[in-house]
């Protein structure tokens, strides 16, 4: 299948090579999906739904009113059983919906585990957010604290203040410590 080309230099030109049956028909997308940003996405049939769709039309048209007795029996009896069969289907998913069958038998252990999860991880986005705002919150109060605090001075001072008092205010002052002495 593939060929080559030899030129007298021992080069090879082009190679070609054949893929398969050109006679196959091309597939055509089932369906075209337009999306708002402007994108399309072109969706094919599978293998599987093309297959099906030949089996249908391998299987012939059954005219009931054609066939003799046996035949026309065995028609209606399928057709009926399989139409019971598909009502029963269909009833039983209702009602086992209904009665809550359907549901996993320990659904609720699994929803408490998945909430206890989400309340750690809450809590633990909580906890950073907090460590955060806390180291934030130390690090104004250094900086405000290196911007207001004032500089000690070098040398302390004191300042001795004395009272001198006049001779009337003494009189009372004696009176004063003598009621103040109460004896126990």
């Amino acid at each position: 299948m593939a060929t080559g080309e030899v030129h007298p230099s021992g080069d090879r030109e082009f190679e070609s090579v054949e893929l398969g049956d050109m006679r196959k028909k091309k597939k055509t997308p089932r369906q075209i999906i337009h999306f708002a940003s402007g994108e399309t996405m072109e969706e094919y049939s599978t293998d599987e739904e093309e297959a099906l769709q030949e089996r249908k039309d391998v299987l012939p048209a059954i005219d009931p009113s054609k066939l003799t007795w046996a035949p026309y029996l065995w028609f209606y009896m399928l057709r009926v059983a399989t139409s019971t069969l598909s009502v029963c289907d269909f009833l039983g998913e209702k009602i086992a919906s209904v009665l809550g069958v359907s549901t996993p038998k320990y659904q609720y252990a699994i929803d408490e585990y998945y909430r206890m999860q989400k309340e750690a991880e809450e809590e633990e986005e909580e906890n950073e957010m907090s460590e955060k705002a806390e180291k934030q919150y130390e690090d104004q109060q250094s900086k405000s604290e290196t911007a207001t605090q004032q500089p000690e001075p070098i040398a302390s001072s004191f300042v001795n203040i004395s009272f001198v008092m006049e001779e009337g205010d003494a009189v009372s002052l004696s009176k004063k410590q003598e009621l103040s002495a109460v004896p126990t």
